[in-house]
């Protein structure tokens, strides 16, 4: 189904946001950018809604849209089925969310409105550009637009020296990465002539399909004769260098060392959303990679590696990765006084529990297994992206009121602002999968993956690590609601109207998917819509609906 809703929201973002400088040299007012940016991801909001309802009416349904009218793979064209609509609604919730604090965070910095304003529309047009594309190089180029909003938004505040050198050092490692990302591209292209990535499913997996595409290929390739170079070592290639990329992004050890400064010298808003959606697009492009360009059903990547699928053995490789990076990030947040750095490591925690979970999509196991784990993944980035982005914003808030980072310094907070507080509550107990709270359901589904794929010590170590996070968080609770302060606060007339909305109800968001989710059985209707995308069925289908567009637009 081809669909505009599927390419303009990454459009009028990046439009509007080259827009807002300009408009700087007339307009002054704090109130206009805010509203701007409000309107823009409210626009942007309505219209990845409409394309997850027509995604969500009709299962298997996967929505299209060819820039410029070229058809596919001459064209870019972006591709949208369940997974990618989900994240798309996600990121645009989140943004709104956001948009809407900043009309309070304007007020307590002295300048720079449009520039924040600018940054932010044009990571959320990177960030959706990334989720929706259809084509692995345009992949890339959203992935640059993402990375340089996020290195300007983290040295924002240029006069502290801790943010530039923060900014600093994730620019110099993040150019390095999407470099790597770009020559895992090059080698794509160099060996099956294209980048459209349902032209590289056809192509790496040796499937016949119903319209011949534009690069070439003939439909008879058993022993992969056509491509240039052997087929299996450029395919361990680029993934190799694409994973380097992808895991620097979603903050996977080793490469995670960048996260607690970057999260932590940002401005709080763009903090929340670092934390909330910009490090599961390094997530949602190895799901990409493993469950439908390179999937279990006799890709390219299923060469014998150590007697098993070269494929299998990197996703074991990545879920020993996120067992390390999910204990690491749990243990190293237990120690900080800085309340944005501990929500750097829980960050870095919940990144690596939904990496631990790749290892129940082995080709070995069943689709069944291959489904829970993919769902797991898919609900835990959205229980994680709400209700961190939540402890971001409403720790952020009392630090921005009380002028300290400092844990001690906020003591005594939770009584001061109930309603405020409140909510930094849920979200932590969400964060710790407590019923009837959403993320108990997300990290349910990524257990019993593991458990019926019998990787009983991956799925054991989620509730350790839950049980060491769970240390931390109560800390911070303890501190705002039981700790008596020593003296005076000083907090007489620091209004937190807005926030004291906007976070009860992102804490509502989060009680009321997880009633949803007791109480409307749809937990199981929820991992056959991801069963019908990760399926052989649903990649196939992923195929067809680009080479409707293509023979639609092709004449």
């Amino acid at each position: 189904m081809i669909v505009p809703t599927a390419g303009l929201p990454t459009i009028l973002p990046a439009l509007i946001g080259f827009i807002l400088p300009i408009a700087s040299l007339k307009i002054k007012s704090r109130h206009f950018y805010a509203l701007t940016t409000f309107l823009i991801s409210v626009a942007v909001l309505l219209m990845t809604g409409y394309n997850l309802a027509l995604i969500m009416g009709t299962p298997g349904t996967v929505l299209t849209y060819a820039f410029g009218g070229w058809p596919p793979p001459l064209g870019i064209a972006y591709t949208i089925d369940f997974i990618n609509a989900v994240l798309g609604f996600l990121t645009a919730t989140l943004f709104t969310l956001v948009s809407a604090y900043l009309f309070w965070y304007f007020g307590r910095i002295e300048s720079g409105y449009e520039w924040m304003s600018t940054l932010t529309l044009l990571l959320l047009s990177g960030v959706l550009g990334c989720l929706y594309t259809g084509d692995i190089f345009n992949f890339f180029v959203m992935l640059e637009v993402l990375c340089i909003s996020s290195y300007a938004l983290v040295a924002f505040f240029r006069r502290r020296k801790w943010a530039v050198e923060a900014s600093m050092a994730y620019a110099f490692i993040g150019a390095l990465a999407t470099t790597l990302f770009f020559f895992g591209v090059v080698v794509l292209y160099g060996s099956f002539g294209t980048v459209n990535i349902a032209d590289l499913v056809v192509k790496v997996h040796g499937v016949p399909t119903q319209a011949q595409y534009l690069s070439g290929w003939s439909g008879s390739c058993e022993s992969f004769e056509w491509c240039y170079g052997n087929a299996f070592v450029s395919s361990a290639l680029a993934v190799a260098l694409m994973l380097w990329a992808l895991n620097f992004e979603a903050g996977i050890f080793p490469n995670n060392y960048w996260i607690p400064s970057a999260y932590t010298e940002a401005p709080t808003p763009a903090s929340a959303l670092f934390a909330g959606i910009v490090d599961k697009v390094g997530s949602y492009g190895v799901v990409r990679v493993f469950f439908t360009l390179f999937t279990g059903f006799g890709s390219t990547l299923m060469f014998t590696f150590g007697n098993l699928p070269f494929r299998d053995v990197v996703l074991i490789v990545l879920g020993l990765l996120g067992l390390a990076t999910g204990y690491i990030g749990a243990f190293l947040m237990i120690a900080q006084r800085d309340v944005k750095r501990l929500l750097s490591y829980s960050t870095i925690s919940h990144i690596g529990i939904i990496f631990t979970a790749l290892a129940a999509g082995l080709s070995r196991y069943d689709i069944h297994v291959i489904s829970l784990s993919v769902a797991g993944i898919l609900l835990h980035m959205v229980t994680h992206a709400l209700g961190e982005s939540l402890l971001f914003l409403g720790l952020g808030t009392l630090a921005t009121v009380k002028g300290s980072r400092d844990l001690n310094d906020l003591t005594g907070l939770g009584r001061r602002y109930p309603v405020l507080s409140a909510s930094i509550v849920l979200g932590f107990l969400s964060l710790l999968g407590v019923v009837p709270l959403a993320g108990f359901f997300s990290k349910y589904l990524l257990f019993m993956s593991l458990i019926e794929a019998n990787l009983t010590l991956h799925a054991v170590s989620i509730v350790l690590i839950s049980g060491i996070s769970a240390i931390g968080y109560f800390r911070v609770i303890y501190t705002l609601w039981i700790k008596q302060a020593s003296g005076s606060n000083g907090l007489s007339g620091k209004e937190v109207t807005l926030p004291s909305i906007i976070l009860p109800l992102m804490a509502l968001m989060l009680l009321g998917l997880g009633l949803t989710l007791v109480y409307g059985n749809v937990l199981n209707t929820y991992v056959e819509y991801v069963r019908n995308a990760v399926s052989l069925e649903g990649v196939l289908n992923y195929v067809k609906a680009v080479e409707e567009a293509s023979k639609i637009l092709g004449g």
